[in-house]
């Protein structure tokens, strides 16, 4: 009887994990090396990755949360990307299209209070936002190390694989925005 249900637990974490996956017309099922670029997403601190945006016509992006920290509990995502030599051994790698612009959000840092009915309110501070176009055909990975978020291309010398830095945009901010801003706590008994 046990056994049974683990195995329908798994069955039904498999379910809800493969609902969660990202769904966009900006992340092809397949790599197209003349229209699409790969990159691979390394874990820790959340990152949202945002593509096509554009300030005059938010409705055409697209948004995810790249390193879940559901799906970073089960395995990595692999797709067949080149591996530098690097101590992080955990990431998801995705197939996204190439030509477009691609927003990366990472958080780090923030802070947390407890309130006056005991429970602790986070906020979350998220570094720089940096933006770039990734080429057809290419690999890039992206990182976040305090307080910088890095995005690095992925290039392959005499069998071994190197990095270099992508070139990057500063993320544009939209003005006239409407951000529903939940008041938080003052310090003491509020």
């Amino acid at each position: 009887m046990r056994g049974m249900k683990t195995t329908m637990a798994l069955i039904g974490l498999a379910i809800l994990v493969s609902g969660c996956a990202p769904k966009s017309p900006y992340l092809p099922k397949e790599y197209d090396p003349a229209a699409s670029a790969r990159l691979r997403v390394y874990f820790g601190p959340k990152m949202r990755i945002t593509l096509n945006h554009n300030c005059d016509d938010p409705s055409r992006s697209y948004s995810f949360e790249a390193n879940d920290p559901l799906v970073r509990g089960i395995s990595n995502t692999v797709i067949g990307m080149p591996m530098p030599n690097t101590d992080d051994k955990y990431y998801s790698e995705y197939v996204v299209m190439a030509g477009i612009p691609i927003d990366i959000y990472s958080r780090g840092g923030g802070w947390s209070h407890p309130n006056a009915i005991g429970v602790s309110m986070h906020s979350p501070v998220y570094g720089h936002a940096i933006r770039a176009v990734l080429e057809p055909g290419k690999d890039y990975e992206t990182l976040y190390h305090h307080p910088h978020t890095i995005l690095r291309e992925l290039v392959v010398v005499d069998g071994a694989v190197r990095t270099k830095p992508a070139p990057l945009m500063k993320a544009e901010v939209c003005k006239n925005v409407k951000v529903d801003r939940t008041p938080l706590p003052m310090g003491g008994n509020s």
